[in-house]
């Protein structure tokens, strides 16, 4: 079994800051198993799941039902509710408990839609608990690393070559998406079984017992047009003439399909850069092997190992950190740039082959006097290092850069 490094931060939040731990994430990604993991370093703990009738009862006839388990009152116990957001009462019901049996009990929150989003309850949990996001599998999870914002920053000025083992995870990701289930078993078969599951039960039972949304079946037709979106800027006009619906459903269909982890969004830069174009946001999928063409697919694996270390380094207090796209007026564009407190710190250009220096990447660099520019490219065996107009660029396979976030 791959232990999650989430644990670590949940470990802070719950047991040092005495905060309820929200982790929410996209269906499957391992978030039941990580409570379990965190039951046994804790210790007396119990797992309860809004899912299993007996459970809901247990709930309904007794709120602090977890005060009746046999345990030490000496010492803290965990209580795992998983799905409870699903209750409609959930945040006055977790208000209340938490207010009740804070000093005795501590809380570990899990569920598939974003919790701190969730329109359902009544009064607002704000200063009671902290998010943190389970994202799928990444190369550097894998490798048991958590690497902070800091390292990251250190990393990219001396990238160093990677052993192949590095490489093989990289590999097994590309092809059976970061998803721990078909990952582990790496077949292309029950990766397909899977998928059609896991996207049947995504679409036909979270979002539709969660929402009003009564064409299930438009709604399924817009998940199929996605996939071939990623990477560009998201016309929700084209989407509409598609699909033949309003435009405004359209747009809230796409946020409907973000909180519930199908979907991420990368914004364009809005910085000082002249003559950005202020379009927008580009879409990625967090299983990034329902993507049809092997550029964006990479594009996709890339995306969202950025942006699962920008959501954690920000959720763990690391800083004002974010990841943007850049595009001008003149059709220039470079893929991503990560950003501190609106500061470009790094430009990441992804390519599926080996070749020169990105033009655009090269013009954005000097534009903005960014120090570190990396030329990410989904073939193998690639590790150049180049300076131009002072500046540090790299050329090198994914797994190299990968490797060095969370």
């Amino acid at each position: 079994m791959i232990e999650r490094t989430l644990i670590h931060p949940l470990i802070e939040i719950i047991q040092t800051y005495g905060k309820m731990g929200f982790v929410s994430g996209p269906r499957q990604v391992g978030k039941t198993t990580l409570a379990q993991a965190y039951r046994k370093r804790f210790g007396q703990s119990l797992y309860f799941n809004w899912d299993l009738i007996p459970d809901q009862k247990k709930l309904l006839e007794n709120p602090y039902f977890f005060e009746n388990e046999n345990r030490n009152p000496q010492q803290s116990f965990l209580v795992v509710l998983d799905e409870i957001h699903k209750y409609a009462r959930w945040k006055n019901y977790l208000k209340g408990a938490y207010d009740h049996s804070k000093d005795e009990f501590r809380f570990l929150i899990t569920g598939s839609g974003r919790l701190d989003l969730f329109k359902k309850g009544g009064d607002s949990l704000l200063g009671r608990y902290m998010s943190v996001p389970l994202f799928p599998l990444s190369v550097g999870e894998i490798q048991g690393r958590l690497n902070p914002w800091k390292a990251f920053k250190e990393g990219i000025q001396n990238l160093s070559p990677l052993l192949k083992e590095t490489e093989e995870i990289y590999d097994q990701l590309f092809h059976f998406s970061g998803f721990p289930e078909p990952f582990v078993r790496s077949t292309s078969r029950f990766y397909q079984m899977w998928f059609q599951e896991r996207k049947s039960l995504l679409l036909r039972e979270d979002i539709r017992d969660a929402t009003r949304i009564r064409e299930i079946s438009l709604l399924e037709m817009l998940s199929h047009l996605l996939p071939e979106r990623v990477g560009s800027p998201l016309s929700i006009n084209q989407l509409k003439q598609d699909i033949k619906i309003s435009f405004e459903t359209v747009r809230d269909w796409i946020t409907i399909l973000e909180n519930f982890f199908y979907l991420f969004k990368i914004t364009p830069f809005t910085g000082s850069l002249k003559r950005s174009l202020r379009k927008e946001p580009k879409i990625y999928l967090y299983d990034w092997v329902e993507v049809p063409q092997e550029g964006y697919q990479f594009e996709n694996v890339v995306a969202l190992h950025l942006f699962k270390a920008v959501e954690l380094w920000k959720a763990t207090g690391e800083g004002n950190i974010s990841l943007h796209y850049l595009r001008d007026k003149e059709k220039r564009e470079v893929d991503f740039v990560i950003a501190e407190k609106n500061r470009p710190i790094c430009l990441i250009e992804c390519k599926t082959s080996d070749g020169p220096l990105s033009p655009s990447l090269l013009y954005f660099q000097k534009q903005m006097s960014i120090d570190v520019a990396i030329q990410i490219v989904h073939q193998k065996g690639i590790f150049k290092k180049t300076r131009e107009n002072g500046e540090l660029q790299w050329i090198v396979s994914a797994h190299h850069l990968l490797s060095l976030l969370p």
